[in-house]
């Protein structure tokens, strides 16, 4: 596990460097992040989700399952923040309710983003901040998809966790 939380943790630092210097004032960025966002949603949905059940039949503890989880519940808000904050800086009208965008801190809106990205995949949505044009709305129904079958997987495997876990 430590691997993984190295490179998760390597992939941001690297994101977060780069995409200070890319010109997202070209028309096609938001969609370059939207083509990008459903690979990455499809790598998370087969391939991860297809891991997790590797590690729930080997039998790890139910401890290091939960922060497998844990984890891949972070990776995805970050990495749907990230994509809101390229949207952002893409078009600053793509969402209503950030701050004017004269003076651009990338981390700010990072942090904005973030906070965005666990209201929508927590489903709960308190309006401050709200998807105007069409690929932000793509991107936030992607996101509260993935959420949804990420709870539903992980809720459904529950019982199998409990029941492989009593087995032993």
């Amino acid at each position: 596990m430590r691997p993984a939380l190295l490179l998760v943790a390597i992939v941001a630092l690297v994101y977060v460097y780069l995409m200070q210097f890319v010109d997202h004032a070209l028309s096609w960025v938001p969609y370059i992040v939207i083509f990008l966002t459903f690979i990455k949603s499809g790598y998370f949905t087969f391939f991860t989700f297809r891991q997790v059940n590797k590690s729930i039949k080997q039998c790890h503890s139910f401890g290091q399952l939960l922060w497998i989880f844990g984890l891949l519940v972070m990776l995805i808000i970050f990495s749907y923040a990230a994509d809101f904050t390229c949207l952002v800086a893409a078009n600053p009208s793509s969402f209503k309710g950030f701050k004017p965008f004269e003076s651009f801190n990338y981390f700010e809106y990072l942090f904005e983003t973030f906070y965005f990205s666990v209201v929508t995949f927590a489903a709960i949505g308190y309006g401050d901040i709200v998807p105007i044009t069409t690929p932000a709305k793509i991107l936030v129904m992607m996101e509260i998809g993935q959420s949804f079958v990420l709870i539903v997987f992980g809720l459904s495997n529950i019982n199998n966790i409990h029941s492989t876990i009593k087995n032993q």
